[in-house]
């Protein structure tokens, strides 16, 4: 709406008045007779439209900014995924544009982190009927580079010339000299994708999009009962197309989505000299990711079946396909075997997966809900015989592969009813059957029973009490492996599960709101001899936000989260029994102020404080006699301190402040490459940092 539309509204709304007041016999100085409006005199110069933003709006704005970002100290995990992992200065800049054309086509520009490794562009141009968008985002992970190898090369690694291999880590003298290297990944991501509506009730849309991953990665492989730590270079590709179309009328909408997904991997397989005298192998080979092929199409729809209830559903066809060539047995030359079944493994496996969903409301008061879910999955990929061999030394006898197929299946019935304008009570239950062959337990069922109060009364108070009680059952165990028969999977084995949940919240007059939350489930495997027996899951935290000023708001956070289960084996089929306990905790705290219009309402300024401490605790008792690792711990304390003011030349100054101080634990890390005797490990240390980054810009603001 424009001004001069306006101006219409009101001339139209004056001149339907003048037979009104004509009616009343009233002018304008209280005597009767019609009045005659002058247009003329009527000034419309000042009048604003309050409904029309957009025409109102600018037509083309642009913020820019240029700054720079200086870290204090190289460190690794501070930069883990925004790639500040350099000490010093660095640049950055941002840039936003959007235009938008008197035919309503607008284009809109975004490039954010231009100096760092997470930058992110896009570019969208949007018309009446069309769109067409382009986005790319580099992604940065890096997790170490303080680890040593003495490996040198990429997909064929070597040891040095004058390395002397030992029976034990002590005697490789070579170790000494190994030198660093960086285990981080950097990941680009690129995707188009294009939108076309031919008509009001109709619309298609096309994407593409490749993701690219490269860098350095760590892998393991053994020889018998060495073990020797590997860096793998990572060349990963995905390349996904897909296109969808959908129809939406009044109450009724379908539509319909292909996707063809295809990875590569650029590095079919790794291949390192032997560190170690025995076995008498020169060089040891592994095969890496294969690769892969996906296809699904998908079809979704909804529609409303008379007054009050709804209908939509889900359906999914899906393939995959895996055919690399395999590698060989091994590469003991020594060793007579039976080549291998075929040259690749050919497999390919269909799945299917469906959802129909209806909701109902009878009465105002009452919501009645049914969804059923079912999956399944055709492994067709063909079973074939194999003869292992174990540390490239000796064959073990032949071993059949599995492909496995699985059926799944979930009714859902839900009631909610309430009872009055603020509470509720609600009850569901649904019953899920699971198969699976072949597998030692070939089916589960399982029921779950859930009641639920919700309370909101007018003075502030909310709540909302659960409680969930799950019972899964299974069939009997059949010896298909060579596992001990005692032993059950967790996902196979028989449970008893029990969950509670309560939320409860309240606002005060004042604005001040409080909010405390706790969860619990607990897990019970009454028939598991062997395996994982017990664990338990408890969160509880508290949430408050209090505005002391129409300026100022102030808000806090606490969360502390308790995971522990038990877990017992078995040494061999009729050894002595053992019994494996974890304890990790984690609590998280933290607390944001905010802070606008000061300096004359130029300046903007928001401080947050986040602090958590996790540790992890792992025991394992067997004979009588317990035997802890050493505690995992993670303890990390941040502030970050984000100020603007505004300029009067419509510049603004920006700040950044953040500082870091984290303090980790791991004793899976180990300083020394000969810390074990029969482990070639990387020497990476646990990370431990106090780093500081400060970032100052300048943003300007164009438009007209």
């Amino acid at each position: 709406m424009t001004t001069t539309t306006m101006t219409t509204m009101n001339r139209v709304t004056l001149a339907g008045l003048a037979p009104l007041v004509s009616a009343f016999g009233m002018g304008a100085s209280g005597a009767e007779g019609p009045i005659e409006p002058n247009y003329a005199h009527v000034d419309t110069e000042r009048w604003r439209c309050r409904l029309c933003p957009f025409e109102m709006a600018n037509p083309n704005k642009a913020t820019w900014t240029v700054g720079a970002i200086q870290v204090k100290d190289a460190q690794t995990r501070f930069g883990r995924d925004n790639g500040l992992t350099e000490a010093g200065v660095r640049a950055d800049s941002s840039l936003s544009y959007l235009r938008r054309d008197d035919d309503g086509r607008t284009i809109t520009i975004s490039a954010r982190r231009l100096g760092l490794d997470s930058r992110a562009l896009g570019v969208a141009v949007e018309g009446n009927r069309t769109r067409l968008r382009l986005d790319r985002r580099e992604i940065a992970r890096n997790v170490a580079t303080d680890g040593v190898t003495p490996f040198k090369g990429a997909q064929a690694l070597r040891l040095p010339d004058d390395w002397v291999a030992g029976f034990d880590t002590a005697d490789m003298t070579g170790l000494g000299q190994a030198p660093r290297f960086g285990q981080a990944t950097e990941r680009r991501r690129m995707t188009v994708q294009v939108r076309a509506d031919p008509k009001p009730e109709w619309w298609v849309q096309a994407s593409y999009s490749r993701d690219t991953e490269t860098g350095t990665d760590l892998a393991f492989a053994d020889f018998l009962y060495q073990s020797t730590g590997l860096p793998r270079a990572v060349g990963f590709v995905t390349d996904e197309v897909g296109a969808s179309t959908g129809f939406e009328r009044d109450s009724f909408t379908v539509a319909a989505q292909w996707r063809n997904s295809r990875f590569r991997n650029r590095n079919r397989a790794l291949e390192w000299q032997n560190p170690w005298r025995v076995p008498p192998v020169a060089r040891g080979r592994m095969g890496l990711s294969p690769d892969s092929n996906a296809r699904s199409l998908t079809i979704v729809s909804s529609m409303a079946i008379g007054t009050g209830t709804t209908a939509n559903g889900t359906l999914t066809w899906a393939e995959a396909r895996q055919d690399d060539v395999f590698e060989p047995y091994t590469t003991n030359t020594r060793l007579v075997l039976d080549p291998l079944p075929a040259n690749s493994l050919g497999g390919r496996a269909r799945s299917f997966a469906g959802t129909v969903n209806l909701v109902s409301r009878p009465t105002d008061r009452l919501r009645l809900s049914l969804r059923h879910r079912h999956r399944e999955r055709d492994n067709q990929t063909a079973v074939r015989t194999f003869t292992p061999v174990r540390g490239e030394l000796f064959t073990v006898g032949p071993v059949t592969g599995r492909a496995y197929d699985m059926e799944r299946s979930t009714t859902q019935l839900g009631l909610l009813y309430r009872f009055a304008p603020r509470v509720g009570l609600g009850a569901y239950v649904d019953s899920t059957r699971l198969r699976r062959a072949p597998a030692e337990v070939s089916s589960n069922e399982e029921n779950r029973y859930r009641i639920e109060l919700a309370i909101r009364n007018r003075h502030g108070l909310r709540g909302k009490l659960s409680v969930e009680d799950a019972d899964r059952d299974m069939s009997a165990f059949r010896h298909t492996t060579g596992n001990n028969p005692s032993t059950r999977r967790y996902h196979q084995a028989a449970r008893d599960q029990r969950t509670w949940r309560a939320r409860v919240g309240y606002r005060f007059r004042t604005g001040a709101t409080v909010q405390f939350n706790s969860e619990c489930r607990l897990n019970a495997y009454p028939e598991s001899v062997l395996g994982l027996h017990s664990g338990r899951d408890c969160t509880r935290g508290a949430d408050i936000a209090f505005m002391p000023k129409p300026n100022v708001a102030v808000t806090a956070f606490y969360l502390a989260q308790e995971s522990n289960s038990a877990t017992r084996g078995r040494i061999g089929y009729s050894g002595p029994e053992w019994r494996y306990a974890t304890v990790d905790d984690a609590d998280t705290g933290g607390v944001r102020l905010d802070i606008e219009e000061l300096l004359d309402g130029r300046l903007e300024l928001s401080v947050d404080v986040v602090g958590s401490l996790g540790a992890g605790r792992y025991t394992t008792d067997t004979a009588g006699e317990s035997l802890p690792f050493p505690d995992l711990v993670s303890n990390l304390c941040g502030i970050d301190v984000h100020a603007r003011y505004r300029l009067r030349n419509r510049g603004t100054l920006v700040f950044h402040l953040r500082h870091e101080r984290y303090a980790g634990e791991d004793w899976a890390q180990v300083e020394g490459l000969d810390a074990f005797r029969n482990v070639l490990a990387f020497g990476n240390a646990s990370p431990r940092y106090d780093n500081t980054m400060v970032g100052v810009s300048f943003e300007r603001s164009l438009g007209r």
